[in-house]
């Protein structure tokens, strides 16, 4: 091939299967090949994060000799058994990657880096990346440490860290950048992007230290940074409180209280990196939070956004119409979070009059949704005027044909069924949803900008016009999208980290 590095690659025929063979800094990986490219599956990046490395940052994967065998995923990270559906298996010997890529060679293609979402206690890289891979780009997925596994801080512990999931994901990232070129990837051109989690890991991502540099754009979809998040005994001291206003929730109240379930020895640090990974993982209720620990995250990202200390990388970022469909799942009752508004309900109830018409709960999980999701979203992109990168803000409000009359609106995580299955969907509507959303995407990992020719303009957002993008049926640019709900909502964040 030119005579470049990529001589290296071996291609060879088995029947009418075709494979190639790329080296990497670990030793030679063997894909398969598809109609529109190349893919590669459970490439180990780290070392497995077993004994000993259980609750250690992640150790960059040691070489192997002859090729090895890149046809397979890797199994999932431990997680509860409610959210294996469609795993085949899970080991805490996760940290694998997938790469999908329409060709080795010299191209320098925009790179799209998925982060999987599951609320930080599920999921795993096993996504149909061959959906931007046939739009050019080189797609990558991993798994990271899931739940207690991945976000835990004990005081049994000799470690400031506690996101060791996070640090997964700076590892991966170092991978890309060393590796990406072999696959006929740009290491200089590197976007990240995800839903729910995986939003929330991009904010993570956004303003971690340890991430500095690897990325270069930033899609954050359905992210919760403004979210309160539990605190380690060496994060700063500020004044942040908790969703309730009352004291921040203590990681390692948390971590003691998920190793109880377990067992009830005494800990230390054997004792703790010898209990079973499964039951850990199972002890989970609900979603789990990354941790304020001062070192791998320094503060909640929103906050960090307010003050322009996240990373100068152009940004896209918003949520769907009906993120409060996930209330059931997280682990919040209708209740606590009705109380974090207590003292706002008549102007709650009037702004969500529509959704509290068919009931109290519906009422409770719209705002829900509009607080965790939507909300960081506005934070995220009106902290982006503090840096010199732009940020687009959009809102999913579609409904497929065959839910119209059920869905209240586009529910919590549909905009990656879009993304990456919307081209093989029934409703027509909803294919040319996928083709345009897909085509804003791409655009903006080649140049850090979602405009294109033959598109609606989509305009940066900018805090005193509020541009947003609606992608419904027809795209649309609107301003102040459910502003006066927003409003509310924000002025209830400020108070609560301490801006008011």
């Amino acid at each position: 091939m030119r005579g470049f590095i990529y001589a290296g690659i071996l291609a060879f025929f088995s029947g009418t299967v075709a494979a190639a063979v790329v080296t990497t800094e670990q030793g030679q990986v063997g894909g398969t090949q598809a109609d529109w490219g190349w893919t590669f599956l459970g490439m180990p990046y780290a070392r497995p994060p077993l004994g000993d490395l259980r609750w250690r940052p992640p150790q960059p994967a040691p070489a192997h000799e002859g090729v090895r065998a890149a046809s397979a995923y890797g199994p999932a990270c431990p997680q509860p058994r409610a959210g294996q559906r469609g795993l085949a298996a899970t080991s805490e010997d996760c940290l694998t990657l997938n790469v999908w890529t329409p060709g080795l060679d010299d191209g320098k293609r925009p790179v799209m880096v998925w982060i999987h979402g599951g609320g930080f206690r599920a999921g795993s890289g096993r996504i149909a990346g061959e959906a931007f891979a046939a739009r050019g780009v080189v797609t990558v997925s991993f798994n990271y440490r899931l739940g207690p596994l991945g976000f835990f801080s004990h005081e049994a512990l000799d470690s400031r860290e506690a996101n060791y999931g996070l640090l997964d994901m700076v590892l991966a990232l170092q991978w890309v950048r060393a590796n990406i070129g072999q696959f006929g990837g740009d290491p200089g051109n590197v976007t990240i992007f995800g839903v729910s989690a995986g939003g929330m890991a991009v904010s993570l991502l956004m303003v971690s230290p340890r991430a500095e540099g690897l990325f270069h754009r930033a899609i954050a979809q359905s992210g919760y940074g403004t979210w309160a998040l539990p605190r380690t005994r060496h994060a700063p001291q500020a004044q942040m409180r908790s969703m309730a206003m009352a004291p921040p929730p203590s990681a390692e109240s948390i971590a003691q209280g998920l190793v109880a379930k377990v067992t009830d020895q005494p800990a230390t640090p054997s004792s703790l990196r010898a209990l079973d990974g499964a039951a850990l993982a199972e002890a989970v209720e609900g979603f789990h939070l990354p941790v304020v620990d001062g070192v791998t995250l320094p503060e909640e990202p929103g906050l960090l956004f307010v003050q322009g200390r996240q990373h100068n990388v152009p940004l896209i970022t918003g949520g769907n119409s009906n993120e409060g469909s996930v209330m059931p799942a997280s682990g919040v009752s209708t209740a606590q979070f009705a109380g974090y508004y207590q003292s706002d309900q008549a102007a709650v109830e009037r702004l969500y009059a529509e959704d509290y018409r068919l009931g109290r709960e519906q009422g409770v999980a719209r705002m829900f949704g509009d607080n965790r999701y939507l909300l960081a979203a506005r934070v995220a992109g009106a902290g982006m005027g503090h840096v010199g990168s732009p940020a687009w803000l959009y809102y999913l409000d579609f409904v497929p044909a065959e839910r119209r009359g059920q869905w209240l609106g586009t529910p919590h995580g549909y905009d990656a069924a879009i993304l990456f299955a919307g081209g093989s969907a029934e409703d027509p509507a909803e294919r040319a949803l996928a083709a345009r959303m897909q085509g804003f995407w791409v655009q903006f990992a080649r140049t850090g900008d979602p405009n294109g020719e033959g598109e609606p303009a989509w305009p940066r957002h900018d805090r005193r016009t509020d541009h947003w993008m609606v992608f419904s049926n027809e795209d649309r640019a609107e301003t102040g999208v459910i502003a006066a709900k927003l409003d509310l909502l924000e002025s209830h964040y400020r108070r609560r980290v301490g801006l008011e």
